[in-house]
């Protein structure tokens, strides 16, 4: 253990020491046959990986040296570095990239490199990504590929994180679980981080909003990934969605909704469910100072602090972020003071304090209409309530995990996630995270009982059991075992990959 902290303390200072160092980017492309991608069985047995063969010249890959070398990228490289140094993987290890076929972007891990003819595997991650001259030319690659490579750095460090059960499709602005929120927030707050320290001129005219494309922005990924910016940079992502009207399906509309009402919070799990909340608090924890080498060194408190989390029995009722909290107390009393301050401030107290959650309402109301009279007397006294409750989180960071609740989940027989709209995954409903719309898509439920259940939720705190749902609910018989089997079905259906 002593030599693994020496032999990070030394990676570190020589990042400190020389700006220029950072992970070499390794460039790879598939080896195509009849069209297609050829893959080939894991040695696991556990499906196919890519065969791929490592591109070292080419105008392509003399820009992505460029960026390695000279950009923001060359920032997140040197982060790989120190993430397989903490996890202990072996050193000299390339942060390899696949030049994909088609669109989107993934972490993979384990691929067949061909050299000379030959295959032999390489249990190593990368990221997968489709780029080129234009993607780097504007710093959408610097953007995303930090995205991608998040990923990878919670492989490494993480490997143990479990699966969750939403079906929900993922985006900044969506409630699904802790599991998918902490995979996804992690890697969505490098996105803003990468904005805060780029170089690029053209994303940082884009970020200041004086470069631009009609009509593109109002695109559903577009969107998302502005909200991963300005989102997160705001403190969005812990308010209630607002759901806009129309015919749509009413799940769909609540799901994907972009509005939130500044009066109104999440509920703790709502808010840890949410990836748009998580990488706010990540933002926050590491995007104040200086970028650079700078940069890295406030990762490495974070980086042990997930090292260690992995050790741990993580469940799907892991309590995730307010996990990591604990953890990184242990190892660290400053940074992990820290860290429970931006989850305090980022949550305005409701993960520790219903009763601050509540204040914290109160005061939203009367702020958003300018009445000073009624805002500016509680402010001070709200305040005093939130210093002190977060002082007792810093001592005792187990209590942040508290008034989260069981996610109890549902897997509905006939309704599609999102209506079947992007997948056609199963609905399933986590009684604790729901809103009206998803209650009501429940047999006995309408709105008035599904407001009622939301309001004895919102009052008693999180549901303890189904059948303590069921007695809120007071259904007959017939709907109550309905949706015993629903919860039956979703135990049989298991957790939800999304690799």
């Amino acid at each position: 253990m002593q030599n693994a902290k020496r032999n990070i303390a030394l990676l570190v200072a020589a990042i400190l020491s020389a700006p220029a160092m950072a992970g070499e980017l390794g460039v790879l492309k598939p080896i195509i046959q009849d069209n297609d991608a050829v893959m080939r069985a894991r040695p696991d047995g556990k499906g196919q990986a890519f065969v791929l063969e490592q591109v070292k010249q080419g105008k392509l890959y003399e820009a992505l040296q460029h960026e390695a070398h000279q950009g923001f990228t060359r920032t997140m490289l040197a982060l790989d570095s120190l993430a397989m140094q903490v996890a202990g993987e072996p050193q000299g290890q390339t942060s390899w990239l696949m030049l994909a076929l088609e669109d989107g972007g993934f972490a993979r891990c384990g691929f067949w490199l061909q050299e000379g003819g030959k295959q032999r595997w390489l249990n190593e991650c990368m990221v997968d990504l489709v780029v080129d001259q234009d993607s780097i030319a504007d710093g959408s690659f610097e953007e995303i590929y930090a995205h991608e490579i998040g990923h990878v750095f919670l492989r490494r460090l993480l490997p143990n994180l479990p699966q969750g059960y939403s079906r929900t499709p993922h985006h900044s602005f969506s409630v699904t679980d802790q599991q998918t929120a902490l995979d996804e927030g992690f890697a969505t707050h490098f996105q803003a981080i990468a904005r805060r320290f780029t170089h690029n001129q053209r994303l940082l005219a884009q970020d200041a909003g004086v470069e631009y494309k009609p009509y593109t922005p109002l695109w559903l990924s577009n969107l998302d990934r502005a909200y991963r910016i300005e989102g997160v940079r705001q403190n969005w992502f812990v308010h209630q969605q607002i759901a806009p009207s129309g015919a749509e399906d009413g799940i769909a509309r609540r799901e994907l909704s972009t509005m939130f009402d500044r009066a109104l919070l999440k509920n703790p799990a709502q808010m840890l469910a949410s990836e748009g909340f998580d990488a706010t608090v990540f933002y926050r924890y590491t995007a104040a100072g200086e970028g650079g080498a700078a940069l890295v060194k406030r990762y490495e408190a974070l980086f042990r602090a997930l090292k260690a989390l992995n050790a741990q029995k993580l469940n799907t009722d892991t309590p995730l972020v307010p996990a990591l909290a604990q953890t990184l107390s242990g190892l660290s009393k400053a940074d992990g003071d820290r860290f429970v301050q931006v989850l305090m401030d980022t949550s305005y107290g409701a993960l520790a304090s219903p009763q601050l959650a509540a204040r914290a309402e109160a005061l939203g109301l009367p702020g958003r209409v300018g009445d000073g009279e009624a805002f500016v007397p509680a402010l001070k006294a709200v305040r005093k309530e939130m210093a002190e409750q977060t002082a007792a989180a810093q001592a005792r960071p187990a209590m942040l995990a508290e008034h989260i609740g069981p996610a109890l989940w549902l897997l509905h027989p006939t309704l599609k996630a999102l209506g079947g709209f992007q997948n056609d995954a199963p609905l399933a409903i986590n009684l604790n995270t729901a809103e009206r719309e998803h209650l009501m898509a429940l047999p006995g439920i309408d709105a008035a009982r599904a407001d009622r259940l939301l309001s004895a939720r919102k009052q008693k705190g999180a549901f303890v059991s189904v059948s303590d749902f069921l007695a809120s609910a007071q259904l007959d018989a017939r709907d109550a075992q309905a949706i015993e089997q629903m919860a039956a079905a979703m135990q049989a259906a298991g957790a939800y990959p999304r690799d």
